[in-house]
């Protein structure tokens, strides 16, 4: 399997379309399972995606490999999402809570779900509240699992800052989310 650098030097050279293909293949899901979150409607992040692959696929001859592919890509994919909520930032972003929910287990009695559906129609909302840069700290480092030093690298900014935007996202979170905590 070839590494991304080699398929994008493969690119850079030859200008090759497979090579987008293979890159495509490997990032979309990743890409848009981080885009989601941010803006929290199926339609937009499904929009975004697309629009972070064309920006980075007609950014790609610059590419000059001082980054990880994937970290450049994370980047192209955060700002570009940034952009968009900043045009946007007139109306907030709301989510949608006829979406569908994670798949049940089937374990669960109807009040459990009904339960579960209520939590999760809570955390979306709570999400939807906090602004971009302490949502996309959450996502980078909670949901993607990057560490705080790569999510500053794909935020632009120091790895203290994103500690420190995790730690208020998490307290904005726990304080919108109370009622749900509490046993």
């Amino acid at each position: 399997m070839r590494s991304d650098e080699q398929i994008v030097a493969s690119y850079q050279e030859s200008g090759q379309r497979e090579a987008l293909d293979e890159l495509t293949k490997r990032y979309l899901g990743m890409v848009r399972a981080m885009i989601y979150p941010m803006v929290l409607d199926n339609v937009l992040a499904d929009d975004l995606t697309q629009e972070v692959f064309l920006r980075a696929f007609r950014g790609l001859t610059g590419f000059n490999g001082r980054a990880k592919f994937s970290t450049w890509l994370y980047r192209v994919a955060m700002n570009t999402t940034h952009s968009f909520l900043t045009r946007r930032s007139r109306s907030p972003v709301t989510f949608c809570p006829e979406l569908p929910d994670c798949p049940q287990n089937g374990h669960g009695t109807p009040d459990s779900a009904a339960s579960e559906k209520e939590v999760g129609a809570a955390i979306r909302g709570a999400l939807a509240e906090l602004t971009p840069k302490l949502r996309a700290a959450v996502v980078l480092m909670t949901f993607e699992e990057k560490d705080a030093a790569e999510a500053g690298r794909i935020e632009g900014c120091r790895t203290a800052t994103m500690y420190w935007r995790l730690h208020e996202a998490r307290k904005q979170l726990m304080k919108r989310l109370e009622r749900h905590l509490s046993p």
